[in-house]
């Protein structure tokens, strides 16, 4: 079993960036930060959800529109396709919102512990006594993991997506761009192979 951290790839396909005012409007007390809290949104609705826009951006104009694309660290921007493909692995462990033109937003609410973590491949480091530990490196324990093909790790803040070999399996099998499957779980920055 494999695990990989998702990170937009920048060098082939622009990134999503959901109209997060827009969105706003329609739940109560929802913040930016929202996927760090692990909150659910359709929870805050405050009526019946309204599609929002989603724009697509890079410093590349040869770059292509993603299927796959992670917005605001822990949630995901699905194309039609992505979604057909992703829909059923997907929905126990979070909550999907349309979004316009064909995309839909995934929040990601599947969240580990601690005790998770591999200890033998994880090392934490302390930059000051009041920040973020921030990962060297980073490992799970199989059994720990078992079953969640998408996950954030909430002892870091649910601050980045971690998928396994099914999910990444799904993706390849049905052509989904947009993501690197970066085996090494502290890489913050996509790197170009």
């Amino acid at each position: 079993m494999k695990v990989f951290r998702l990170i937009n790839d920048i060098f082939n396909c622009h990134e999503a960036f959901i109209d997060f005012k827009a969105m706003r409007r329609q739940f109560n007390d929802v913040k930016v930060w929202f996927p760090q809290e692990n909150t659910s949104l359709i929870d805050k609705l405050k009526t019946e959800w309204i599609p929002v826009d989603v724009k697509f951006e890079s410093d590349s104009k040869k770059n292509t529109i993603p299927d796959i694309s992670v917005w605001n660290l822990s949630c995901l921007v699905l194309s039609q396709k992505a979604y057909e493909a992703l829909k059923e692995t997907l929905n126990p462990t979070g909550e999907f919102l349309t979004l316009n033109n064909n995309f839909y937003l995934y929040n990601c609410l599947e969240s580990v512990t601690a005790e998770s973590v591999d200890v033998k491949k994880t090392k934490l480091k302390i930059e000051e006594m009041n920040s973020n530990h921030i990962p060297q490196s980073l490992g799970f324990l199989p059994e720990k993991i078992k079953g969640k093909p998408l996950f954030k790790p909430g002892f870091l803040e649910n601050s980045f997506l971690v998928c396994q070999d099914s999910f990444k399996k799904i993706a390849e099998d049905n052509q989904l761009k947009g993501v690197i499957f970066e085996e090494n779980l502290a890489q913050i920055f996509p790197t170009k192979k």
